[in-house]
């Protein structure tokens, strides 16, 4: 991983996480996010814990986020809506994980999924580190 590469594992499966990566990877002013899917060999090799649950980044400092924080500090690497992101730190990490456990248990059922991982289209390939 390239110094300010920051590596960012999702759930494959999940038409909301999939959709969500594509848009970070069309406002990634930086081209400083790469993606894995969480049941890839990558994430199998961290020492931190990486399930379907949330969403987690290991930023280039190597610190560990996962659901609301990681969901805030991939926001902010967009530079994207910062008048959101300034709304968002208004609430404590723990309101905004109880909103985003609400959304993680019921992606499937409001977003759908897919039976299987998909593989991005050449154009946007070489951001996954696992295909």
């Amino acid at each position: 991983m390239a110094q300010k590469t920051s590596l960012v594992f999702y759930d494959a499966t999940c038409v909301l996480c999939d959709r969500s990566i594509l848009w970070l990877i069309k406002n990634d002013a930086e081209s400083g996010l790469r993606f894995s899917h969480v049941a890839s060999k990558i994430a199998e090799k961290q020492v931190f814990p990486v399930s379907t649950e949330a969403i987690s980044v290991l930023t280039p400092e190597g610190q560990y986020l996962k659901s609301s924080q990681a969901a805030l500090y991939l926001l902010l690497k967009t530079k994207r809506y910062p008048l959101l992101y300034k709304f968002l730190l208004l609430f404590p990490l723990s309101w905004l994980d109880v909103f985003y456990a609400i959304i993680a248990k019921n992606r499937y059922r409001w977003f759908g999924n897919y039976s299987d991982c998909k593989i991005p289209d050449r154009t946007i390939k070489s951001r996954f580190l696992d295909f």
